[in-house]
Formats: structure tokens, C-alpha cells, sequence
């Protein structure tokens, strides 16, 4: 109490002048509609500022779990595009006599760290092999393809992406369907390339490259990028320089596939390599 008696009889004339300003600006408005009205509306602007910020203040802290339910949907969607199921065929030449099985199923993950300005870059993702995921599962993100899964613990995935030096996947002209391989030289991060497509297919500039579906990796169609350059690497065949449809300087979250088929086709791909080898012994 003693203090607060000090401090008024410090600031006693600055208390006054606001007091007085106060009965002044009320007077004002009281007998001035003008400055009543002007007043009302002044104060409405900046009591609505002060809302607004409070709710951008909310909405930018739950903004993690905002993007986390996005990202459930994205991978929801997913599921049931027409690209995760495939015809599993009984009869002979009846298309009456097949089945729509779903053969791909998406997971979300978010990334925790990653690289794209070396040679061999990494992304790792906050689930592991608690959270279903396994080696050799390809990864997407709403744009395009980013890697294959490497390696696993119990609450964290390591993805070789496709700004790697090991990285190579079977990608296609999405217009022609002609087909090669998608390669990364190192340098620009936002820059692929695609070999061994042959100069008699038709490319321009700007053309679209979609997955071509044969590995277990990722389901045909899913967007790898855009032609920017092309190159003709031989006599038999060009070099496409194909613009990431990803940018792995932004990457934030991602989708895990597991494909429910890659253990027969592994199984198979097995036999007939131990075939080969016995043909070879031969």
C-alpha cells in the first residue's frame, strides 16, 4: 500500500492529464456524432485486428496437427485411387471372371532431416518398423516420387531419394508410354535425368514423366516430373534432363507405399534367377 501511495504521488500529474483527457474525449463523443460515430468505428478496426492476430496466433500453433489430418486425407485419397487396385483375372478370355483387388495402400510419415546438396543424400522419416514400415517401400509426396526406403528402426525410416547417386527408377513418357530409366548426376537438386529412351520416340519440351509401375516400388502413374532438355545421348537413344515435380528443399510430408504383391514377385524374380544361374552352370 505504501508503494502504491510513493508511486501516485510520483506520477500524480501525469494521472491527472490522463484523467482529464479522458473526461475530455468522452464529452467529445457524448455530444459529437461525427466523432461518436468515428470513434465506434476506429475502435471496431483495431478490436478486430486484435481477434484476427489471436486467431492466426491459434492457427499457426495447430498448424502441425492441421497438416496432419491433410496428410491422412491425402493418403486416404490415395487408397482409393484407381491406381491402387489392379484386376486379378480367373477366366481364360472373360473379363467377367476377374476381381478388383487393392494392391497399393499409403502411409504418412513426416520428414525429420534431410540432405540435397551432396552426392548421396538421405531423408529420414519419423515411423518405422513399429509403424509398418519396411525396406524397399518407394515414397511419395503429393507432387511426384521422392525414394525408396533403405533402411529401418523401430520409430524411424532412412529413404535413399532420388537426388542419390545409387538412385535409379523405371519411369515413362506419359504420352507415348516409351520407357527408360530415371538417373540423378549430382549438382542441381531440382534436375533428373531419364537415358535410354529411344530417338524414335516422340518427345517435346514439357512433356510429362509418370512411374511406369514395374517394380513394387510405386503404382504406374504417379508424376515424376517435366521434359526440360533434350539430349541426344547416341546414335540410338536420348538424354532428358526431366524437372523434379518435388522439391526436396521443401519436403515436409510424405507417403510410404506398400505394395501387398512384392513378396510373390520378389519370390518369382528369385526362381528365376536361380534358374539362370543353373542354365549357366550348364
Amino acid at each position: 500500500m505504501k508503494n502504491i501511495v510513493e508511486l501516485i504521488k510520483r506520477f500524480y500529474v501525469f494521472l491527472i492529464y490522463l484523467v482529464l483527457q479522458g473526461l475530455a474525449l468522452a464529452m467529445l463523443f457524448n455530444n459529437t456524432n461525427y466523432h461518436r460515430a468515428e470513434f465506434i468505428r476506429n475502435s471496431t478496426d483495431w478490436v478486430g485486428g486484435i481477434y484476427s492476430k489471436r486467431a492466426n496466433l491459434a492457427q499457426y500453433i495447430k498448424l502441425n496437427d492441421i497438416n496432419d489430418e491433410l496428410a491422412l486425407e491425402i493418403a486416404e485419397l490415395r487408397n482409393e485411387q484407381p491406381t491402387s487396385y489392379e484386376v486379378q483375372r480367373f477366366g481364360i478370355d472373360s473379363l467377367v471372371d476377374t476381381l478388383l483387388n487393392q494392391r497399393y495402400f499409403f502411409k504418412t510419415a513426416k520428414v525429420v532431416n534431410a540432405t540435397s546438396n551432396r552426392e548421396k543424400n538421405y531423408v529420414t522419416l519419423d515411423r518405422g518398423a513399429l509403424g509398418g514400415i519396411r525396406p524397399d517401400m518407394g515414397v511419395v509426396a503429393i507432387g511426384g516420387i521422392v525414394g525408396v526406403v533403405r533402411s529401418v528402426s523401430d520409430h524411424y525410416a532412412m529413404v535413399m531419394p532420388v537426388l542419390h547417386s545409387d538412385f535409379k527408377a523405371s519411369v515413362k513418357l506419359k504420352k507415348s508410354g516409351y520407357y527408360g530409366s530415371l538417373v540423378w548426376q549430382g549438382g542441381n537438386p531440382g534436375l533428373a535425368e531419364l537415358i535410354d529412351i529411344p530417338v524414335t520416340a516422340p518427345v517435346q519440351v514439357g512433356d510429362s514423366i509418370v512411374t511406369t509401375g514395374f517394380s513394387t516400388y510405386y503404382p504406374a502413374g504417379i508424376m515424376v516430373g517435366l521434359v526440360e532438355e533434350i539430349q541426344q545421348a547416341n546414335t540410338d537413344t536420348y538424354l532428358l534432363k526431366i524437372r523434379l515435380s518435388v522439391d526436396f528443399r521443401k519436403l515436409n510430408y510424405v507417403m510410404v507405399i506398400e505394395d501387398i504383391r512384392k513378396n510373390e514377385i520378389d519370390s518369382l524374380n528369385n526362381q528365376m534367377e536361380q534358374l539362370d544361374a543353373a542354365t549357366d552352370h550348364r
